[in-house]
């Protein structure tokens, strides 16, 4: 090997471990990722309020990045669960994808919004809350700052953890993330903010998934609209920028 090709190599070997140790996590856009189901893969049409669906440009996602600047990196994925299932892996087991998004430079953080295909399932609310706790403990330690979303509410749903299997869930992943290291503040619930399945009132029906069949309204209840999706964004950067995270352009 010439004389020229080793000091070339050394140069660039000297560069690219200047440019890693030089440039703080800090000095780089935002970026976070984003992790849940189906309720934050895709946006449901609204046949009552005749919202269409399946526009990209209208997810939670979407609108986060347009409104702050921030880079969001959606890695939800319909029917995702925190604990494996007998066929598809968990959020739990997913670290290396973590690693990998986090990179070379290093994420900022990432915000879980999963539970409720596990609340639907079978799984006990004690392994989700381990499982769930094991996964956000990770990302802590990888230098991520986590931001956990319980999962929605049902309809009608009643706090009794015997009553209400969403419920039971809810209160375990805030124990997972409060448990695993997450400030209390850092737990972001849609329900304190309106986000709430209700057949009785119009404004929440806007919110959520609708259909009609045979000339009668389906009601979801679960995913979420256009209209779901801008209030869920709007509220979670509000809590962002509350908590300093973001900034609104």
């Amino acid at each position: 090997m010439s004389r020229f090709v080793v000091c070339v190599t050394r140069a660039m070997l000297a560069i690219a471990s200047t440019a890693h140790a030089q440039v703080p996590n800090g000095q780089l856009p935002q970026r976070w990722i984003l992790a849940g189901d189906s309720i934050q893969a895709q946006v449901f049409g609204n046949a009552e309020f005749n919202l269409p669906g399946g526009d990209a440009r209208d997810l939670t996602a979407s609108i986060i990045m347009q409104d702050t600047g921030v880079a969001i990196q959606n890695v939800s994925s319909p029917g995702a669960t925190m604990t494996t299932a007998t066929v598809f892996a968990g959020l739990k087991d997913q670290q290396a994808m973590l690693s990998f998004i986090d990179g070379f430079f290093g994420a900022t953080g990432i915000i879980i919004t999963i539970g409720v295909n596990d609340s639907g399932g079978t799984v006990s609310a004690n392994t989700y809350r381990a499982d769930y706790s094991g996964l956000v403990a990770f990302a802590l330690r990888s230098g991520l700052q986590v931001v956990c979303v319980p999962p929605l509410n049902e309809p009608n749903e009643v706090a009794d953890v015997n009553v209400s299997r969403r419920f039971a869930f809810q209160i375990a992943t805030f124990f997972a993330c409060v448990g695993a290291g997450v400030p209390a503040e850092n737990i972001f619930n849609p329900a304190a903010v309106g986000i709430v399945p209700d057949p009785a009132d119009p404004a929440k029906r806007r919110l959520f998934a609708s259909s009609r069949a045979n000339g009668q309204l389906l009601l979801d209840n679960i995913h979420l609209s256009s209209a779901g999706h801008r209030q869920f964004a709007d509220r979670l950067i509000d809590f962002m920028v509350a908590r300093g995270f973001w900034r609104r352009r």
